[in-house]
């Protein structure tokens, strides 16, 4: 109980802090409701699969972080192998998590998270998704900085979505991912404005440094789309080109950048990268039931991945449809998709009636290739709705931002015509 309240205290401290910095009451009223929200979604999702499911990935990564921080305890393993500046020194049998590079290294996290909570699941769970929300806020307060006018619409998009705000908390890889990706971003828009503060470059690389550990396909993604927005939105040695030249370099960049970037890891210089994506895709369909994602057969790798490409980007971004779900979180889900689906068709129709800036087209490209890759990519590597619904945090909160954005800026534009009508 005392630990509690040590624990509790902590957060309070760290909440009042952060409050304190934030001007505006309208501001701390969102962040204040924010971190609670996160919070109880965090315990929300443990009692889920506690008491619901009884079994899954919070259990099974909490189980092994409670095997690996005992076996630390009871002298089985150094210091050294703990902290992972040794090899371990444990059986498959003994510790199953080290099978998998990127679950032993979320779990090895979670250990010291552990040893720091003395073995609370739920403080875990509540500290884990304090810092997801607090690096998530971070992140949309500095972009309401670059563009006031859509301040609602931003707060919207990244904070108050209930599928991703849900799946982004709690004892997940995914609360992790997100302290990432926001911490990234809030890095990138600090140094924009102060380009002489290195720290926040150290944050960055840190930040990367974690995605790559844990979803390493996001960093891939990620990196090659923002370093060339950022190159092609301010640089002045292509002035002298037109649009569409600037894009067909960006993605000839793109291509060769994504490509350089991707070959480090070891899925693709490999080069099993369509086999890999098969391999999944059949033990994951063979393991699921009413949540699976059906895609076209084929004899080979490269010809089942490419003509079920289409599907899967139309799935990791539109579906489930409201007559598809098989639970009624994934009914939530549906629903949710359900509005997002006609705000997407309004955005496309009303995007050629807007005008925009060349740094809003650059970033809007940017938006759509990322979450182009990442929908086709996830979906049909794990082709379960169960599993996608968590796997779709990593870029659904960034397509409501582009499509939330275009349908604010024609509402302005909509809004300053009738008042120039009012006055003439």
């Amino acid at each position: 109980m005392i630990s509690l309240i040590i624990h509790i205290l902590i957060i309070a401290a760290i909440f009042i802090a952060v409050i304190r910095k934030i001007s505006g009451v309208d501001d701390r009223i969102i962040f204040s409701t924010f971190s609670l929200l996160k919070i109880s979604c965090g315990i929300l999702m443990g009692l889920l699969y506690w008491s619901y499911y009884g079994a899954g990935d919070t259990i099974f990564f909490y189980e092994q972080a409670q095997a690996l921080f005992q076996y630390f305890k009871t002298d089985r393993i150094s210091l050294s192998e703990w902290t992972g500046f040794a090899p371990l020194s444990l059986s498959q049998a003994e510790f199953s998590a080290q099978s998998e590079p990127r679950t032993f290294f979320f779990v090895r996290l979670m250990s010291f998270l552990y040893a720091f909570t003395q073995g609370n699941y739920w403080v875990m769970s509540i500290y884990l998704s304090f810092f997801s929300g607090l690096a998530t806020w971070a992140f949309a307060h500095e972009l309401v900085k670059f563009s006031k006018e859509n301040r609602l619409v931003i707060y919207i998009a990244l904070l108050f979505i209930p599928s991703i705000t849900f799946w982004s908390s709690g004892l997940l890889k995914e609360s992790i991912m997100t302290v990432a990706i926001y911490v990234l971003g809030f890095s990138i828009l600090k140094w924009m404005v102060k380009p002489q503060k290195w720290l926040y470059a150290i944050a960055a690389i840190l930040s990367i440094f974690v995605l790559w550990k844990v979803k390493y396909y996001v960093p891939i993604t990620l990196l090659p789309i923002v370093l060339l927005t950022l190159l092609f939105s301010k640089s002045k040695f292509l002035e002298k080109y037109n649009f569409p030249r600037k894009l067909i370099l960006y993605y000839i960049f793109l291509i060769v950048g994504g490509i350089a970037i991707a070959f480090i890891h070891p899925v693709f210089h490999s080069g099993r990268f369509f086999e890999l994506i098969r391999i999944s895709h059949d033990v994951i369909a063979q393991n699921s039931n009413e949540a699976l994602i059906y895609f076209q057969n084929s004899d080979g790798n490269v010809l089942f991945v490419l003509q079920n490409l289409p599907l899967a980007w139309f799935t990791g971004i539109f579906r489930p449809f409201v007559w598809e779900p098989y639970s009624p979180i994934s009914l939530m889900w549906a629903l949710e998709k359900g509005i997002f689906t006609p705000f997407a068709i309004a955005c496309i129709i009303l995007s050629f009636k807007v005008k925009f800036t060349q740094n809003e087209k650059w970033w809007g490209i940017a938006i759509l290739i990322y979450v182009s890759v990442l929908s086709s990519v996830i979906t049909l590597a794990t082709p379960n709705f169960g599993t996608l619904i968590r796997y779709e945090v990593a870029y659904m909160p960034f397509l409501w931002l582009l499509v939330l954005i275009v349908l604010n800026k024609y509402k302005l534009k909509s809004q300053s015509k009738t008042l120039k009508k009012s006055v003439f």
